[in-house]
């Protein structure tokens, strides 16, 4: 499956040009965003790490390292200034997520997008109705 350029960081499955790219990534079907962006990355890279084609020593170096910036006392913002020291670890866990994509194989990454855009599709779909809506009324046998 030939690859495009990037939208959103993520590996695409090439698009015609005339009919320029498709949106890929947290655009789909939320609103568009940097924390949508990392909700996105973030599901997608706890895919990947459940998926068996996907290397083990991507899986598992790639965590550990991020477990181990994590775990240490020492931060490029300490966790004692407000907000600041958590968001980088917050950014270590968004770099960790990108890093795990585009380390993955692009045609695994590509199915699992698929199935993402798929769920949030039918997440927004009303739900298939089983529901008659009418009105009755109760007549006696007296």
């Amino acid at each position: 499956m030939p690859v495009s350029d990037s939208v959103h960081g993520l590996r695409a499955p090439a698009v015609d040009r005339m009919a320029g790219r498709r949106k890929v990534g947290p655009t789909m079907g939320s609103a568009p965003g940097f924390w949508s962006e990392v909700w996105y990355s973030l599901r997608m890279a706890w895919r990947l790490l459940r998926d068996p084609r996907v290397s083990p020593w991507i899986k598992v170096l790639i965590p550990a390292v991020a477990a181990g910036y994590l775990l240490l006392p020492v931060d490029v913002a300490p966790d004692f200034f407000p907000l600041l020291g958590q968001l980088d670890d917050l950014a270590v866990l968004a770099l960790v997520a990108r890093l795990l994509i585009e380390l993955s194989p692009a045609a695994v990454v590509g199915e699992h997008e698929r199935d993402l855009r798929r769920s949030a599709a039918s997440a927004e779909a009303p739900p298939p109705s089983d529901v008659v809506d009418a009105s009755y009324r109760v007549i006696d046998d007296d």
